[in-house]
């Protein structure tokens, strides 16, 4: 069982994405979104007391779940051309940054507490549906639009449903399904974040940053656009 959290820091209305990819399940997708003091709660009851095999979490996350004020390298990778063009993350140290890492670290520490052997990987689903895409595909999209356009541009190209056959195979149709139907920006975020759980805990996924502040993974390196894979 893989997971993917879309973390959100709103106590006021549900901001935090969460999908549980099971393959063997009867619901091999399940969604929700969710206030942030929910977010805990709401994953025991998609879990369902499985073990989880790997978590993705679309917020920074150091390997040790320790907190820092500073910027890491993976940021700053992605924030030099060619990928400021298309797929610009935010920085830890910009407070906005402040408040999502606090709240994807409380996250991660709640899960690592209740499932000690899940690997715990840091997503960016913005940039793992971009960088599948050649470098002109999408033109200039205004950046509260990007992840939605980029995923339809991935499920209508049927990218995603590759991806997802690479990883699941046999199990492929099953999943492909309910996930390419999903219309709810948080959950489809969620969902990208399980993918890139998936490829990690496979040791496909094509990783950046250092050993120190932690990695942002991206798709498996067979799956980058030229544009991407030449900047990597």
């Amino acid at each position: 069982m893989i997971l993917g959290i879309d973390v959100g820091f709103s106590s006021r209305r549900p901001s935090t994405g969460l999908c549980v990819i099971a393959p063997h399940a009867a619901h091999p997708v399940r969604c929700a979104h969710v206030r942030a003091e929910e977010a805990t709660a709401a994953v025991r009851s998609l879990v369902d007391g499985e073990a989880l095999r790997a978590v993705g979490i679309d917020g920074p996350i150091r390997p040790d779940l320790t907190l820092t004020r500073a910027g890491r390298a993976c940021e700053r990778r992605l924030l030099r051309a060619p990928f400021h063009r298309y797929c610009k993350p935010g920085s830890t140290a910009a407070p906005l940054g402040q408040r999502l890492h606090a709240e994807a670290t409380r996250l991660a520490r709640d899960i690592r507490a209740a499932h000690p052997r899940a690997r715990l990987v840091e997503a960016f689903p913005t940039a793992f549906l971009r960088t599948m895409l050649d470098a002109e595909a999408c033109g200039d999209v205004p950046r509260g639009r990007k992840s939605q356009v980029y995923w339809e541009r991935c499920v209508g190209g049927g990218i995603l449903r590759r991806v997802i056959g690479s990883l699941y195979r046999g199990a492929a149709a099953r999943i492909a399904g309910p996930l390419v139907r999903l219309t709810h920006r948080d959950e489809r975020a969620a969902a990208i974040c399980a993918l890139t759980a998936c490829a990690a805990a496979l040791e496909v996924a094509t990783a950046v940053g250092d050993a120190e502040d932690g990695w942002i993974w991206l798709p498996p390196r067979g799956f980058l656009a030229d544009w991407a894979r030449r900047a990597l």
